[in-house]
């Protein structure tokens, strides 16, 4: 039996009563599963940290508006290093208010500018539809991000779990298109493959601690719609060359079905001679960072990441 943070296991109870009341994945329309993920998330995001400014507009992208927020701990300062961050919740829920405290504290924490990107889901919008959005804005922000603060010489890319999985695909792309001008690239518990029949899926992804393959496989069904793409390396970035990319930071919980996901791309970055930090935190599951309100050790990883981010950056520490 593995350890159980105490911390964790009304969390895991809350999310197998969630799973009897509100039935399959398959029977609920993307627009319940967006409300009851919003009425859950909220419980994540009391008693908000004060920020110096959070500002909420739009990015123009060809003939879409795409819907930003951003986070400033310091707005005396001309210029800041800049995250571009991208929220999980399986390409099908999850919005500017999924990561809200959790952000405010990781900008405040590292001295860093966040622009969360609020990108087109999945089903009505499948691959490649999110990445592709999400590769356009971190070139426009490359351009012209300077007018919004956004130090373009000190860029990161980071993401949660889906977010993850969209995060490294788009720094990729990037790469691929000779526009390799991210400095980090920041993945917490990142969904980098479909496959699970792998370890981790098969020892915590049951339904014991959460999320479970059921789940996951259904999250993958509707982002990718077309069984070919299990084989596309965008889509799947475990598959990817990743020759040439920046430097990484990993976060993964311990309980985790996604756990071999990162544990299978590290191997990938220690045989490429990437560098990494990986930050790895025992007995607490999928999603524990953004319950970082009654997770002590979303908390903490939150503090690491932050201070992995001051280092990379040197930014101010006052």
């Amino acid at each position: 039996m593995p350890y159980i943070d105490p911390q964790v296991l009304p969390v895991i109870e809350n999310m197998k009563n969630f799973r009897q009341q509100r039935g399959n994945l398959s029977d609920i329309s993307p627009e319940m599963m967006r409300l009851n993920f919003n009425k859950d998330t909220k419980k994540w995001n009391e008693i908000l940290p004060e920020i110096d400014k959070v500002t909420d507009f739009s990015l123009s992208l060809n003939d879409q508006k795409v819907p930003v927020r951003l986070y400033d701990p310091d707005s005396r300062q001309k210029l800041l290093p800049t995250m571009i961050f991208i929220h999980g919740g399986g390409w099908i829920v999850g919005n500017l208010d999924t990561n809200e405290r959790c952000l405010r504290l990781l900008s405040i924490r590292s001295g860093m500018r966040i622009l969360s990107i609020d990108y087109p889901l999945a089903p009505e919008n499948p691959f490649p539809a999110g990445l592709n959005c999400i590769v356009e804005i971190c070139k426009l922000i490359n351009k012209s991000g300077k007018k919004w603060g956004l130090d373009t010489n000190k860029l990161t890319i980071a993401g949660d779990s889906a977010g993850g999985n969209l995060a490294l695909s788009a720094a990729v792309d990037l790469r691929n298109s000779d526009n390799n001008f991210l400095r980090n690239i920041t993945l917490i518990y990142p969904a980098l493959s479909p496959d699970s029949s792998r370890f981790s899926y098969q020892q915590f992804g049951q339904g014991d601690y959460g999320m479970g393959i059921e789940a996951m496989e259904f999250f993958w069904e509707q982002y990718l719609q077309d069984e070919n793409l299990k084989n596309d390396p965008r889509a799947v970035p475990l598959l990817a060359d990743i020759k040439e990319l920046p430097a990484m930071t990993l976060i993964t919980p311990g309980l985790d079905p996604l756990q071999d996901d990162s544990f299978d791309l590290i191997k990938k970055l220690n045989y490429g001679s990437i560098k990494y930090q990986h930050f790895h935190y025992p007995g607490v599951v999928h999603g524990f960072v953004s319950m970082c309100h009654t997770i002590d050790e979303g908390d903490k990883a939150i503090s690491d990441l932050a201070a992995n981010l001051r280092n990379l950056f040197n930014a101010d520490m006052e």
